[in-house]
């Protein structure tokens, strides 16, 4: 099936996969050949694209919107890195940071702040351990 990851900064991926698999505020979707016609709302996390060969590429994405077509599935996203252009152990220090950050915050902002960097880079770090995991097999 075709897919199309897109977001404010341009296409991320665009072409032929067997499955995507992602979350939703609903919870944990896999979209196949054949799905109903869909639209909801993507929430952060990783986005595997699943591949006939059985190869596996990973996005860390971040919020957005799913569309389910005959023709075409689409996530609309704000922001997307694929897996590949992770390094583990630098997004693994970049949340420690942020937790650091959370736990010194004084004000209502910087609590906010924070929480979100570390809601970001808690999905990277998921993510690059994917690739990972799957670059292993």
């Amino acid at each position: 099936m075709d897919f199309e990851l897109l977001t404010l900064t341009g296409v991320k991926y665009r072409g032929v996969v067997a499955e995507v698999s992602l979350k939703t505020a609903a919870g944990q979707i896999a979209v196949r050949p054949g799905h109903e016609p869909l639209t909801t709302i993507a929430v952060p996390g990783p986005v595997a694209l699943h591949f006939d060969d059985g190869k596996i590429q990973y996005f860390a994405a971040f919020g957005g919107l799913l569309e389910v077509t005959d023709e075409l599935v689409r996530l609309l996203a704000d922001e997307a890195e694929p897996g590949e252009d992770m390094i583990e152990s630098e997004v693994k220090a970049a949340l420690e940071r942020a937790e650091t950050m959370k736990a010194k915050a004084k004000s209502v902002y910087d609590v906010r702040k924070s929480r979100e960097l570390a809601g970001r880079h808690a999905v990277r770090l998921e993510v690059a351990k994917l690739h990972r995991l799957n670059r292993k097999k």
